[in-house]
């Protein structure tokens, strides 16, 4: 196994491991007018031109779809520059809902 990388900036952080990476950051943003994912680094949404948009948290796991969280879902106010805050919580999310399937593989 690789050691895992964690990194961040002023507007983004993530944790790279074998087998996948958690985001949070403007990379991965949403148009907040018709919800749309806008393109990577685009500074507006490419279906209605708008400049609104929101910031994801983003869980891209081996094996499992990737997990799509903005920022106003994940319950932590609505200050969207605390990177790391963001982050944890994201991630914490993510264990909240695969839980089970850790514990099993876990036992195994």
């Amino acid at each position: 196994m690789s050691k895992p990388r964690a990194y961040c900036s002023d507007d983004y952080a993530g944790l790279e491991f074998d087998g996948g990476s958690f985001y949070y950051g403007y990379e991965h943003s949403i148009c907040t007018t018709c919800g749309k994912k806008t393109g990577s680094g685009t500074e507006y949404c490419e279906i209605d031109e708008h400049e609104d948009r929101e910031w994801c948290f983003v869980a891209d796991i081996e094996g499992t779809p990737e997990i799509v969280i903005p920022m106003s879902k994940l319950g932590i106010g609505s200050d969207m520059f605390d990177v790391n805050h963001c982050l944890m919580i994201g991630i914490g999310w993510v264990l909240t809902k695969y839980k089970p399937e850790i514990k099993k593989a876990l036992d195994e």
